[in-house]
């Protein structure tokens, strides 16, 4: 890490209107996240940290506030999600069942137009491929052909393939079990070091975030209440909240 602040949100607000009325997601949140760096954001299910994602790779709007790329306001929002990718919880649900897998993973290459022929874009499907750990044939398979942590392996492909500086890790090994989740955190940080990548790792499961991140943010209620270094927070939390998901967690303070 170098200080540079590849991400900073400002002041964010983003609200919904229920048939309860309205409810405020995200209340004034301020972050910053430094190139190089794995931010874990932490905190129950319902806080707001899906919300906050879609804001920050330009999915949704914010009611107020500004979201800045090297500390420049995002106005072309397409070529913002060619630098900035998102691996979501569910792979099922995050891949087209009707693609085979070459094609999903080939997919954001076409929209990007990179690659000039088809047989450029599937060499680098290939070395992707490769690079996360999926057999040769799988790429003429489908979706449902694969298991768990096989669809997960593609969702990060296909958000690998564009070479990003940043990516949103948004609960991404939640939906899997215990032994393949310790499979895609080590691929995702074997990613990081070797691509140079900047994450945003979300997650309720404290032990998960702390094993990733070099940063951790408490979010309650759709604000951040705690945010240190990842080791002194584990072994210094402050706020109420904190403590209370480092007990919930079994980790000693």
């Amino acid at each position: 890490m170098n200080n540079e602040k590849i991400i900073e949100c400002k002041n964010l607000v983003k609200t919904f209107t229920t048939k309860n009325g309205t409810v405020t997601a995200v209340n004034g949140i301020n972050l910053s996240i430094e190139k190089g760096q794995c931010y874990g954001l932490v905190g129950e299910s319902g806080c707001g940290k899906s919300t906050l994602s879609s804001l920050i790779c330009a999915l949704q709007n914010p009611d107020s506030g500004e979201i800045l790329y090297y500390g420049k306001p995002v106005k072309n929002k397409k070529n913002f999600r060619r630098h900035c990718q998102i691996i979501f919880q569910d792979p099922y649900s995050s891949l087209n069942p009707k693609m085979k897998i070459k094609s999903i993973i080939e997919e954001p290459l076409k929209i990007h137009k990179i690659g000039k022929t088809k047989t450029e874009r599937q060499k680098l499907v290939n070395e992707m491929r490769t690079l996360i750990g999926l057999p040769p044939d799988s790429l003429e398979k489908y979706p449902h052909q694969l298991s768990g942590g096989q669809r997960q392996r593609v969702a990060i492909a296909s958000s690998m393939i564009l070479n990003p500086e940043f990516v949103i890790c948004d609960e991404c090994v939640s939906a899997l079990d215990v032994l393949i989740q310790a499979q895609i955190l080590n691929l995702l940080k074997t990613m990081q070091k070797s691509l140079n990548l900047t994450y945003l790792f979300i997650s309720h499961n404290l032990n998960v975030v702390a094993y990733m991140a070099d940063k951790i943010g408490v979010m309650y209620k759709g604000q951040i209440v705690e945010e240190k270094p990842a080791e002194e927070l584990l072994s210094n939390p402050e706020h109420p909240y904190t403590k209370s998901l480092l007990q919930a967690a079994g980790i000693n303070y």
